[in-house]
């Protein structure tokens, strides 16, 4: 099927904020990028200075919020709660075989605190543009129903494309 498929687009996104969809205004979604952690070692008997990654361990996760134009549910947000973000969206495919358009279901959920405001410029005729940056707690992407990433940052869980943490959280004595 993926030789057949040719992905094409984003062709329509949902954003739920704490449940709710009432939140115009919404231009763009930057979803965290996954960015292993390694330690550098450099040992007697090596020729070289090694970069270890650190199975499950991830550098901090931050996702941002751009808005076109400013909305009034904005004035709800604040540090007292984290915010639920859930970006529902449709990825189109172009089918070699059949010249059709396809579709698959793309979810991306994380939970975090905003920890920056870009407040709007005020400019007559202009778009009255604003943004929030979240430092991310809890992190999921599926794809077609596949799971791609869960990262879970305070209760040690991680899985991206299949490798997880299990064996690191059983030695442990957590599961």
């Amino acid at each position: 099927m993926g030789k057949h498929q040719i992905p094409t687009a984003l062709n329509d996104v949902e954003i739920y904020i704490n449940g709710s969809s009432k939140l115009a205004g919404v231009g763009e979604v930057e979803l965290p990028n996954l960015e292993t952690s390694s330690v550098n070692i450099e040992q007697i008997g090596m020729v070289s200075e090694y970069e270890a990654a650190l199975t499950g361990h991830y550098k901090k996760l931050e996702a941002k919020i751009k808005m076109d134009c400013v909305d009034e549910t904005l004035l709800n947000f604040n540090n007292n709660n984290e915010l639920l973000i859930e970006c529902k969206g449709v990825i189109q495919k172009m089918n070699k075989l059949t010249h059709a358009p396809t579709f698959v279901g793309i979810d991306a959920t994380f939970k975090g605190m905003i920890k920056k405001f870009d407040g709007p410029k005020l400019k007559p005729g202009s778009k009255l543009e604003a943004s929030f940056d979240l430092t991310v707690s809890y992190y999921k992407m599926e794809i077609d129903g596949k799971e791609i990433a869960n990262i879970d940052v305070f209760n040690r869980i991680s899985n991206v494309n299949g490798q997880t943490n299990s064996k690191i959280r059983r030695l442990l004595g957590l599961i």
